[in-house]
Formats: C-alpha cells, structure tokens, sequence
C-alpha cells in the first residue's frame, strides 16, 4: 500500500483513499500485483477526470468478461460503440448536472480506457447497477 502511495503522489494523484488502493490491489485485475492496481488507479482518476484514451491500432483490445450470462450484448455493444469508432466519443465527454448521471459516466469511461489500453476488463470492475444505467446513458 506505501509502494502505490507513493507513486501515485509523485504522479499528483494525493486524493486517493486507502478503500480505493486496497480495492485496486484486490481487484481481479489486479490480483495482488502492485504494478496492474496502480495502473488501475491511475485509469480510474484519468476516467473521473474526463481523460478518454485514444484508439490505437497496435494495442490488442480484450473485451470484458460476461457477468452470469447476462451481459455479452451490452459488452458486445460497448465494444462495437467505442473501440475503434470516433462516432459515439461525444457521450464520454458529455457532463451531466445530475450526479447519479455523473457518477454513472465515470465507469462507462473507465470501461473505455481499459479496453483501449488493452486490458480484460472484468467483472468486478462494474456492478450490476452500474451495468444497467448504462444502458440508459446510452440510449439517452
């Protein structure tokens, strides 16, 4: 946990809380792995900050994980929206007045910038709540 604190402070980020760095070390991600939990940290504060990563052709996209055989379509419909189209990008940068809406868009963005970093995105990253509202974001 010092380990991660501490290159997150040389990276500016002082805001995170130890919840938030043992849930990145025990994340299925991660498993443990210092190294893949601050990528994660860093990914998820570039997310609440609104940084989208750009498509790059070199970086093998890995898709996400299916949630108990319920969340192929969505998965498949993230993928096709933002994996290499520039045609949906305007919903992550959209902002919303509302803050479930707000807080809502943080791990559609996080999804994002982990599909096109090249990371398996799984399913504890996102809840079930999260999964579903996605949907309204989307479609609105």
């Amino acid at each position: 946990m010092t380990a991660i604190k501490k290159r997150l402070k040389e990276h500016r980020y002082v805001d995170i809380e130890d919840t938030q760095i043992n849930y990145a070390l025990t994340s299925m991600h991660a498993n443990g792995d210092v190294d893949k939990a601050f990528d994660m940290l860093v990914l998820f504060q570039e997310s609440v900050e609104g940084i989208i990563k750009p498509y790059d052709p070199s970086i093998k996209m890995l898709g996400a994980q299916n949630r108990e055989n319920v969340t192929c379509y969505l998965d498949a419909l993230l993928f096709a929206m933002f994996a290499r189209l520039g045609s949906f990008e305007p919903i992550l940068y959209k902002t919303f007045d509302d803050e479930p809406l707000r807080r809502l868009s943080t791990p559609i963005r996080l999804w994002v910038n982990m599909l096109r970093t090249g990371k398996f995105i799984q399913t504890d990253i996102v809840s079930q709540k999260h999964t579903q509202a996605w949907l309204f974001l989307i479609i609105f």
